[in-house]
């Protein structure tokens, strides 16, 4: 176990009119977990968790954002490294959508539609994010 490596990576729940983004990858995640996911990715040696998500949000989607809070922690263990992931929500502060080569598109769905998309995983890790949220009457 002298070997194993943490990746820390964040992603954001990002809800623009009552929608959440999703992006759909080039090919499937490792993990099984489908080719839809959250906005987001690793941390770069010396940025914080926040910074890490305002520029992955950039890099790939164009979108500035405004971070609300942290709202859950997620991990996937693997042979040789530990994944832990931090999810933030957020809210866009531009609409215009551009996406980066790591991805083929991107939607943004009801919370009701989420499971059409969304490995249950993941669905589960937010869907609690996403009723708190509905009753935080927060103006877009």
């Amino acid at each position: 176990m002298n070997n194993v490596i943490f990746h820390i990576t964040v992603k954001g729940i990002v809800i623009y009119n009552h929608q959440i983004l999703i992006l759909k990858r080039t090919r499937p995640s490792s993990d099984g977990l489908g080719f839809w996911e959250l906005p987001g990715g690793g941390l770069e040696y010396g940025e914080t968790p926040h910074e890490a998500l305002i520029r992955e949000l950039k890099e790939e989607t164009d979108l500035d954002i405004k971070i609300l809070k942290p709202v859950y922690t997620f991990t996937a263990i693997r042979p040789q490294y530990q994944t832990v992931g931090i999810g933030f929500l957020c809210i866009p502060t531009n609409d215009c959508v551009h996406i980066s080569d790591e991805h083929t598109e991107y939607k943004f769905v009801h919370s009701n539609e989420l499971l059409n998309y969304l490995d249950e995983k993941i669905y589960n890790d937010i869907i609690f994010t996403l009723k708190e949220y509905e009753s935080m009457n927060i103006e877009e």
